[in-house]
C-alpha cells in the first residue's frame, strides 16, 4: 500500500477525554530525538527484550513474578494480568513474539497513530489475559504478547474491512488473503497443546473491534453506534477482568479463600471455605484438585505438628504449585511442595 495513502487516527480518540492514553504518549513524543514513526512500539519491544534479558539472569524468577495464574490472582496479585503480556518462557517464545510485535507494530502504529496503537494493544492484552483466567484451570500459568498480537492481527483485519465495507471486500485484496492466511495458521498452533487459544481469542476480538472503530474515525465518518461499541468493548474487557479475578462462585476462588482464612487464624471459616470448595469442585480441574489435598492435608497436620506445619507451607501454591509446567523443584524429597502428602492424610 502506498504510504501516501495511510492516515492517522486524529488525536482526539475515543478515550483522550479520559486521559486513558495520553499518560504515555506525551513521553514517547517528548522523548523521541529521532522522530520513529512507531516509537510505541520501538518501547514495546524493547521492554519486551529487556524482561526477557533479566529474566534469563534471574533464573526464571522475574517471569514467575509476571505470570498470570488463578490462584495467585485470586490471591490478591491484581497486577498479574498485565504483566504477563511482558514475560516469556523461553527464547523461542520472546523470539516469536518479538518479531510478530516488530513487524505488525511498524504496520498498525502508522496506520491507527500511536493512541490508537496502544489502546488496542493494551486492551487486547487484558482481554487475553482476562478470557485464559476466567476459563482455564487457576493452577495453569499463562504468559505472552501474543494476546496482544492477535489484538493487532485483528485491528489489520478490521483497518480492511472498514475500508472495503465487506469480508468479501477483505479476501477480494492480495494483502487480505495474506492476512487471513496468516491468522488462520496461527489459529491452528493455537489449537496445540501448551498453547493458549483462549488468550489468543480474547486478543483478537477486540483488536477487530477497534481497528474498525478507529479507521471510521480517522475518515471523520465514525456514528454514534460506532463509538459506543469502541466503549462497550472497553467495558466489557474490564468487566471481565473483574470477574476473572474474583470469580466468587468458583471452587479455586473458595479454596484460595479458604487458605487465606487459615492464613488469619480463622480455622472454622477456613474449614467451611475447603468444604464448600471441594462440594463445589465439579468441572474437576486438577489445580483445584491439588489445591484442595494441600489445604486438607495442612490442616490436619497443624492440630499434629503445628511447628512442622507453619503458614510458609500454607502458601506453598502460591509460589510453587505448577502442572506440566518447567521446575526448579526437586520432584522427591523433603524440599518439594507436597512431601507430607506421600506420608499419609494423618501425618
Amino acid at each position: 500500500m502506498p504510504r501516501r495513502t495511510i492516515r492517522r487516527a486524529p488525536d482526539s480518540g475515543f478515550f483522550a477525554p479520559f486521559g486513558l492514553t495520553s499518560w504515555c504518549t506525551v513521553p514517547l513524543y517528548r522523548y523521541n530525538p529521532r522522530h520513529l514513526r512507531e516509537p510505541a512500539t520501538t518501547v514495546l519491544l524493547a521492554l519486551n527484550l529487556l524482561i526477557a534479558l533479566v529474566d534469563g539472569f534471574s533464573g526464571e524468577m522475574l517471569s514467575r513474578a509476571m505470570w498470570s495464574r488463578g490462584f495467585d490472582v485470586y490471591y490478591g496479585d491484581w497486577w498479574r494480568p498485565l504483566t504477563a503480556g511482558f514475560a516469556h518462557s523461553s527464547l523461542i517464545h520472546i523470539g516469536m513474539n518479538a518479531y510478530s510485535l516488530w513487524v505488525l507494530g511498524k504496520i498498525v502504529e502508522p496506520l491507527y497513530g500511536t493512541r490508537q496503537f496502544l489502546a488496542i494493544y493494551f486492551l487486547a492484552l487484558l482481554g487475553g489475559s482476562a478470557l485464559a483466567l476466567a476459563f482455564y484451570d487457576p493452577n495453569t500459568p499463562s504468559l505472552g504478547a501474543s494476546g496482544a498480537i492477535f489484538g493487532l492481527f485483528g485491528a489489520m483485519l478490521g483497518y480492511l474491512y472498514s475500508r472495503t465495507g465487506s469480508w468479501q471486500g477483505v479476501m477480494s485484496t492480495p494483502w487480505g488473503r495474506q492476512l487471513l492466511i496468516v491468522l488462520g495458521i496461527n489459529v491452528y498452533i493455537s489449537l496445540m497443546p501448551g498453547i493458549s487459544l483462549l488468550g489468543h481469542l480474547g486478543g483478537f476480538v477486540p483488536g477487530l473491534i477497534l481497528g474498525i472503530c478507529f479507521e471510521r474515525a480517522a475518515r471523520r465518518d465514525d456514528s454514534f453506534v460506532d463509538r459506543l461499541t469502541a466503549w462497550l468493548t472497553l467495558v466489557a474487557v474490564g468487566g471481565l477482568l473483574a470477574y476473572a479475578a474474583v470469580p466468587w462462585h468458583q471452587p479455586g476462588y473458595i479454596a484460595t479463600r479458604a487458605l487465606k482464612a487459615f492464613e488469619s487464624g480463622d480455622r472454622d471459616l477456613g474449614l467451611e471455605l475447603l468444604n464448600r470448595a471441594e462440594a463445589e469442585n465439579t468441572a474437576r480441574h486438577p489445580g483445584v484438585g491439588l489445591m484442595i489435598r494441600h489445604l486438607s492435608a495442612w490442616e490436619r497436620g497443624r492440630r499434629h505438628a503445628p511447628e512442622a506445619f507453619d503458614y510458609d507451607t500454607l502458601r506453598w501454591p502460591l509460589t510453587h504449585i505448577k502442572l506440566d509446567w518447567p521446575s526448579t523443584i526437586p520432584p522427591e524429597g523433603r524440599e518439594h511442595p507436597f512431601h507430607f502428602l506421600r506420608q499419609g492424610d494423618d501425618s
